[in-house]
């Protein structure tokens, strides 16, 4: 049926009936209506709409236009009059529902004026639309029922329109029905009623109903699948697309499918990716097959941290969300997002590594004031005999023996005192790689022995029991003699330190075609695992009693091992626990050649102490800026026979030099007014004075310093405190 189709309804003026208009084009209802209100108004009459403010200007245009034909007066003898649908409906309307008493204030008494004049009424309204538009059917029925009412006490004739929008499913077939049911005559399809029974209109209007029903299910069926398809189209693009790599895997393992994203993190084309099994891809296996047991299991993954293998061989860090679809309690396949994680795991990485920095630090921080604290123990040991000793020689100046005997003390605490320096010095110079070794031929059975010697009276004071067994073979390295006996002599003296008294410390050495072996073993009190790990850290000691009666600053194994491995070997260390002992073990490479080994050649211009002859009496300036010391050495000088002062400054230097110049110098380096090395030079410039012979004695001992003062003119370097054999010596050469 075409509703579009615009015919009028053509009725007699002296008609009053209650019609309807079910309409989907408003220009042919509007053309309908304006043909109906013209008709009452050219009679006389009075037209009343009651209509939306678009329909009724559109309404207005048309009735001009009809009161203008040509052959008809210029204008209509009627009365027109416009009411707002939506006003008009706020007038009467109660909690949305029409009141019929106020419907009769508003409408009712309108109507029964211009019916009472005897002429045509026409009117059309739509607040029965508007009412069907906000869902309220019932209202809309019960106000046609109010209109009906009003047609009872009034000769009127009404037109009601309603879209067709209003009745689109089949939910509201019911109420199109009664609509329907509240009208004289129902027009559907814009056909000529005149010629229709009441039920026969009524029935074609539910056809017509049921068709518009179905025309717009149909619409929408479609627009439905067009929707379907374009969201479909979308989803496939928002995945395929994506940022973030997607995947979908099978209960079997196999990869289904894979979007652009997760090909490109790995570099793979699509046949070289889907269709192969997952695990082919993981970097390690145990992960991937506790993740797809945990799928099967129903368990849903976040972020679980995998390392991938991409195409061109290199490991990708990720994290994997993932979940399985299920079908009847059965797996049909895993839905995977793979986002990258590199920068997650070098931050995590970074993170640990900083954790590890902070707790090494941490310990290097508390071994630091340990050794602080030792350091103090150590250098106040000797100290107080030192101090004990000078005040007994000054109370006790005339008794030789107990002269001799605080002398005898200040030596040997001076000497023990030199030792830790020298110890300080050596491992802060191993460690950073500054020694040059002598490297010779060694065997190194001669060098277990001279260790053990150094280490004798140590051990003979405890009552240890020692152990040695070198072998019949020779164990040759190349390596510095004087170093190597150092660090033998390190292990030992550390081994009797924790060994306690009775005990047993045993020297074994092994020789293979490549390397020979030094185990040195002892009874002691061993060390647990944690100590084990970092036992060679600078300053890392035992577990010591509060007397600390076992001395030292805990940088014998640290300098023993990079003595060691500054030789191309490795020290290592065994312990089963606490009170077990323990074993510390050198492996230095092994030389070829059976013969003994070749002593290193001795260093020019030095004697072994008090073998030199002694010499006559020399003149000798002492010059350092620290009194106590300058006095002390020319002091000793003079008790041996020499003509020796001391001087404190350069300028005194420069003029003891200038008024009887001596034979021999001793230069502190570390004066505060011209340093050693430029008083040397001044003195080298002035004459008389070039024959002099230049001693450096001075702090600082290391191969350059020593470079140093021979560049300048130096002809012997000592170190404080003075090694006084070695200076007697050198005087007696001289």
């Amino acid at each position: 049926m075409n509703t579009e189709t615009q015919t009028a309804l053509r009725e007699e003026p002296s008609e009053a009936r209650h019609v309807v208009r079910f309409y989907r084009d408003e220009v042919v209802l509007l053309a309908e209506v304006a043909e109906f209100l013209d008709r009452g108004l050219r009679g006389g009459g009075t037209a009343i709409v009651i209509a939306t403010a678009e329909h009724r200007g559109a309404l207005r245009q048309q009735l001009m236009g009809l009161g203008s034909l040509k052959g008809q007066r210029g204008w209509f003898p009627g009365e027109l009059v416009m009411l707002d649908a939506a006003d008009a409906l706020a007038g009467f309307m109660v909690e949305d529902w029409p009141d019929e008493q106020r419907f009769d204030q508003v409408i009712g008494k309108l109507v029964r004026q211009a019916a009472a004049a005897g002429k045509p009424v026409h009117a059309f309204g739509e607040m029965v639309a508007l009412l069907c538009e906000q869902g309220l059917y019932d209202a809309a029925v019960r106000l046609e029922q109010l209109w009906n009412a009003l047609r009872r006490e009034c000769r009127f004739a009404l037109f009601c329109a309603y879209p067709w929008q209003l009745f689109p499913t089949d939910q509201q077939a019911a109420d199109f029905h009664r609509i329907c049911c509240e009208h004289d005559h129902v027009y559907p399809h814009g056909g000529d009623g005149a010629a229709a029974e009441q039920d026969v209109s009524v029935r074609l209007a539910l056809l017509e109903h049921r068709n518009h029903v179905l025309e717009g299910e149909v619409a929408r069926a479609r627009e439905a699948e067009r929707t379907l398809r374009q969201r479909e189209r979308e989803l496939a693009d928002f995945i395929e697309n994506a940022a973030e790599g997607l995947h979908r895997v099978g209960p079997d393992g196999i990869i289904l499918w894979a979007n652009k994203a997760e090909l490109a993190l790995l570099g793979y084309r699509w046949e070289e990716y889907v269709g192969h099994h997952i695990a082919r891809f993981h970097a390690d296996r145990a992960v991937i097959e506790d993740i797809l047991q945990r799928l099967q299991a129903g368990g849903t993954l976040h972020d679980q941290p995998a390392r991938l293998r991409c195409k061109d061989g290199s490991i990708r860090h990720v994290v994997i969300s993932t979940n399985a679809c299920f079908d009847d309690g059965r797996l049909r396949y895993t839905r995977c997002f793979t986002r990258d994680a590199t920068e997650r795991h070098l931050l995590e990485q970074a993170h640990r590594e900083r954790e590890a920095l902070v707790a090494e630090l941490s310990r290097s921080n508390q071994a630091k004031d340990e050794f602080l604290a030792m350091l103090a123990h150590e250098l106040r040991n000797p100290l107080a005999p030192i101090s004990a000793a000078a005040q007994l020689l000054a109370v006790a100046g005339g008794d030789p023996e107990r002269v001799r005997q605080a002398s005898a003390v200040i030596g040997r605490q001076v000497g023990h005192m030199k030792g830790l320096i020298d110890d300080l010095l050596d491992v802060a110079r191993v460690t950073r790689g500054l020694v040059t070794l002598a490297r010779h031929p060694v065997d190194l059975r001669d060098a277990v022995a001279d260790a053990v010697e150094q280490a004798a009276p140590q051990i003979q004071a405890r009552r240890h029991r020692l152990v040695l067994d070198m072998g019949s073979m020779p164990a040759m390295i190349s390596g510095d003699r004087k170093r190597i006996i150092q660090a033998i002599a390190n292990l030992v003296a550390n081994a009797a330190k924790f060994t306690p008294d009775g005990g047993e410390i045993a020297l074994r050495l092994s020789v293979t075609a490549e390397h020979v072996t030094l185990a040195v073993a002892d009874s002691g009190i061993g060390m647990e695992p944690e100590l084990a790990t970092r036992i060679f850290d600078l300053f890392v000691q035992g577990r010591r009693g509060p007397d600390r009666t076992q001395g030292g600053l805990g940088i014998g194994l640290a300098l023993a091992r990079s003595l060691v491995q500054s030789h191309g070997g490795s020290l290592a260390v065994r312990s089963d626990g606490t009170g077990k002992g323990s074993t510390f073990t050198v492996c230095l490479p092994r030389v070829g050649g059976g013969a003994a080994a070749e002593p290193p050649p001795a260093m020019p211009g030095k004697e072994p102490p008090g073998h030199a002859q002694p010499g006559r009496a020399l003149h000798i300036v002492v010059v350092d800026d620290n009194r106590d010391a300058a006095d002390s050495l020319a002091g000793l000088l003079a008790a041996r026979g020499h003509a020796a002062s001391a001087v404190y400054s350069s300028a005194a230097a420069l003029e003891a030099a200038a008024v009887a110049c001596p034979q021999v110098f001793l230069l502190d380096i570390g004066l505060p007014d011209i340093d050693g090395i430029a008083l040397a030079g001044r003195l080298r410039a002035m004459p008389g004075a070039g024959a002099a012979v230049l001693v450096a004695v001075t702090g600082y001992g290391q191969e350059r310093d020593r470079e140093s003062t021979r560049a300048a003119g130096f002809h012997h370097h000592l170190v404080k405190p003075v090694d006084t054999g070695e200076l007697f010596d050198l005087l007696a050469r001289l």
